[in-house]
């Protein structure tokens, strides 16, 4: 039984085809047409050859076929050019449906389905996939109709010359098919291999290109990279091997394909002199056989091709086929604008150790809610809950007393605005990047949001203040800057909820109480969920959230949590004591006397 995961790759690169399918039908009836006329000088030089030899020579009919090579050599590059147009034309509509199509899906599918796949498994497909299928459309399907079409016809009007002949024609075809069947044992599984190497050069590619100042700062280079440096390796290792193994057959292959004219020259020299083949059916063959098997290495070339489109074009068919993230397709909307956890547990992958469990508390409408817990506790994760990053386990999360996955999605996500520690910049203008969450935001709007981020200043200072190109991942600008960016981001997008993980982690403390300012300002009448591991930033939440190893501990007010959770008390304490700590300290006077006499 057929599910929605099942990929059928011939079906799914017929029906990709027929999306441009009479264009493409006329391009292979225009290739075909091409190729035939190809063929034509061919027959032409066997009679000129009868006119040549006659006796007296016939110059008058010499004359005529020559003329009539010329028109079909003239006609054939006007169907030639006519086929390369429509299907090139054919193939970027194509590209452009199936870019369009893979990037809306990838918009669509949660976050577990990024977990699973590597960057460089994505860009394969994304990329090198989808060429490979604009190729095949653009030059493999209309030149493998024509390299199946011409040669059929043209053997059959051989046959119909001499059938002896014609066999003496594709004489040498069993040797050369057998040589490329011996050579390409194991292909499959090889070119697999080749694949995984591919993957693992893209993923280690891209790693090197977003840890380049790391690499810089520890003298590394791209020979030194370890896992870039061995991907190069191995794939050049691959072709060497595979060039060793299998180099031979395709030579032995294209040989004998070329080599027709040592069965044709004696076996048509013997037929001619005993009087059974004139000479122009020997001219004919001379000429014109060695095309059989040539035609027949351009269809074994596409052939080659066709299944690595098929596989790739699989790999694009199975991201098409990943289910979306559901949303219900209704008219709910929230009553309020409060989030609650109810009962809720999660984990990252199936069978793995929960991340959360048995989570419940409620985070009310118009207030600020404070998620607070060590390293790992799951503040972090049950933030991106609410935004259906992923989904829960068991129980539910709501808002407006509404479970999420009841709410369709787009009526999500323009309730909440969501700031990460890990800032992510476009390639573009500071105001294409803070316009990203609302497109018509004036620039009024858009400078109130970055004074009260506190990015307004330092974005004047950029050379083209807010028109100034930040450059792939915000290059140009400092964490600080970048993340000030992000909260403006946000807060111009004006929706309900916000949700901050670690929105200030790069601020200085100047900058910090600013922020602070701004978003307890522009916070108001509205849901703020808080991650901080600077406890000073929301003491004066209205409501905190003690998390540990995924489980609440406690929640309350500052007051409260201080007096009754060992947890949150050590929390505290832990910071205050991080705050007093200096260097007039005796005893960390003493560590650095240790370490100088270490030197």
């Amino acid at each position: 039984m057929n599910t929605r995961n099942e990929i059928k790759p011939l079906g799914g690169l017929a029906e990709i085809m027929a999306l441009q399918g009479p264009m493409l039908g006329i391009a292979a009836l225009c290739s075909t047409l091409a190729a035939a006329l190809g063929l034509v000088p061919f027959f032409i030089v066997a009679k000129m050859a009868v006119a040549i030899y006659a006796t007296p020579p016939q110059l008058p009919e010499i004359h005529s076929l020559a003329l009539a090579a010329i028109a079909a050599i003239a006609l054939r590059y006007a169907f030639v050019s006519a086929s390369t147009m429509l299907a090139h034309v054919a193939a970027f509509r194509i590209l452009h449906h199936l870019r369009l199509q893979l990037a809306h899906k990838l918009g669509c599918v949660p976050l577990s389905f990024f977990s699973r796949r590597s960057a460089g498994e994505l860009k394969r497909t994304l990329m090198d996939d989808v060429n490979q299928v604009e190729s095949f459309v653009a030059h493999g399907f209309p030149d493998g109709v024509a390299a199946a079409v011409v040669p059929l016809a043209t053997a059959i009007a051989l046959v119909w010359v001499d059938w002896r002949m014609a066999l003496a024609s594709v004489a040498m075809a069993p040797l050369a098919i057998g040589a490329m069947t011996i050579s390409t044992r194991g292909a499959r599984s090889a070119y697999d291999r080749w694949l995984a190497i591919q993957d693992r050069t893209n993923a280690s590619l891209l790693e090197y290109l977003r840890g380049i100042h790391v690499i810089k700062t520890f003298g590394l280079s791209a020979h030194r990279f370890g896992a870039f440096s061995r991907a190069i390796e191995d794939g050049l290792g691959w072709m060497e091997g595979y060039m060793r193994t299998n180099g031979r057959g395709y030579g032995s292959f294209g040989a004998l394909l070329g080599s027709s004219l040592a069965v044709l020259v004696p076996v048509g020299g013997w037929l001619h002199l005993r009087g059974e083949l004139s000479l122009e059916a020997l001219v004919l063959f001379l000429v014109l056989g060695p095309q059989l098997l040539m035609s027949l290495l351009r269809l074994m070339f596409v052939w080659g091709n066709v299944a690595r489109i098929l596989a790739g074009n699989a790999r694009i068919r199975a991201i098409l086929a990943t289910p979306d993230l559901e949303g219900a397709d209704s008219a709910a909307r929230p009553a309020h604008h409060g989030i609650a956890f109810r009962n809720v547990g999660f984990r990252y992958e199936e069978g793995g150790r929960d991340a959360l469990r048995g989570v419940s508390f409620e985070a009310p409408a118009g207030k600020v809610t404070a998620l607070v817990g060590p390293s790992g506790s799951g503040k972090t994760t049950l933030v991106r809950l609410v935004a259906r990053f992923w989904d829960v386990t068991t129980g539910s999360v709501e808002l407006g007393g509404i479970d999420l996955r009841e709410l369709p999605i787009d009526v999500l996500l323009s309730q909440i605005s969501l700031v990460l520690q890990d800032v992510f910049l476009f390639h573009g203008t500071v105001r294409e990047n803070l316009r990203l969450g609302r497109t018509d935001a004036t620039h009024e709007e858009i400078v109130a949001a970055c004074r009260a981020a506190q990015a307004h200043d330092f974005i004047l200072a950029l050379p083209d203040g807010y028109d100034t190109m930040l450059g792939e991942r915000g290059a140009r600008l400092s964490g600080g800057e970048a993340q000030r960016l992000s909260i403006a981001r946000a807060l111009l997008k004006d929706a309900p909820v916000l949700l901050l993980d670690e929105a200030t982690a790069f601020a200085d403390p100047e900058n910090e109480a600013r922020i602070q300012d701004g978003l307890s300002i522009l916070g108001r009448d509205r849901t703020l969920i808080v991650v901080a591991h600077r406890l000073s930033t929301i003491a004066a939440a209205d409501h905190i959230v003690v998390l540990d190893a995924g489980e609440v501990q406690d929640q309350g007010e500052h007051a409260a949590l201080l007096e009754r959770s060992p947890l949150y008390r050590a929390l505290w304490a832990n910071q205050t004591d991080a705050l007093g700590w200096s260097l007039d300290n005796q005893a960390d006077a003493s560590a650095l006397d240790n370490m100088e006499v270490g030197r």
